[in-house]
């Protein structure tokens, strides 16, 4: 039976798919100059739901930044060290994410959107959490409240989505200003992607 509650135990069956054919092409590269242009040049990164690290990890990792990356999937990090021998990365479910350090900022890029609806309510408080004030949130979605499965070397990924307004909400209520939200990027394969700042004197 196909994984929703935990997709991760997905990812471990096609790491190695998964490794040989995600593309490299770094489509969301005009977000990922944006925290950039935002954060300090000293900036402490944390890439959740970071895979083998590639391409992202390994974008901020290659420009000299701190980047921490974590994922649940114990074979996708198995190709993350393989990749970058001396990297920074740990095995957590996000969902249980609770580390002594906070961040300029957070990219959950095409991983959030794995977990179910009630599993996404409860991540902004983990966000805020590991935030710096000031700091950045990037994170994908679908367009409007769905659920989809698609599948991946014979394995069904499960991906879910709120209402528009339910992030909309969800960011104001823990303290957060939406930056940009654009709605299916046709430059990102048709992702909806939220860049957040965190402030914590509106909370």
């Amino acid at each position: 039976m196909a994984e929703k509650k935990n997709i991760f135990n997905t990812y471990n069956k096609i790491a190695d798919w998964f490794a040989e054919n995600r593309s490299t092409h770094l489509m969301e590269e005009a977000y990922l100059q944006d925290i950039i242009q935002r954060i300090p040049a000293d900036g402490h990164l944390l890439d959740i739901g970071c895979g083998t690290g590639l391409p992202i990890y390994g974008y901020f990792y290659e420009k000299g930044y701190s980047i921490k990356g974590v994922d649940a999937s114990v074979e996708m990090l198995r190709h993350a060290h393989a990749n970058f021998p001396d990297g920074d990365f740990v095995q957590a479910d996000m969902r249980l994410l609770s580390l002594p350090e906070q961040f300029d900022a957070l990219l959950a890029w095409h991983s959030f959107f794995h977990l179910p609806a009630e599993d996404q309510r409860e991540m902004f408080p983990i966000f805020r959490k590991h935030l710096k004030d000031d700091g950045i949130l990037l994170f994908t979605t679908g367009p409007a409240e769905s659920e989809a499965w698609a599948d991946n070397a014979g394995e069904l990924l499960y991906h879910a989505s709120l209402a528009e307004q339910d992030y909309k909400s969800l960011l104001a209520e823990n303290g957060f200003q939406i930056l940009k939200h654009q709605v299916e990027d046709p430059s990102c394969g048709g992702a909806t992607v939220w860049l957040a700042q965190y402030k914590s004197a509106i909370r």
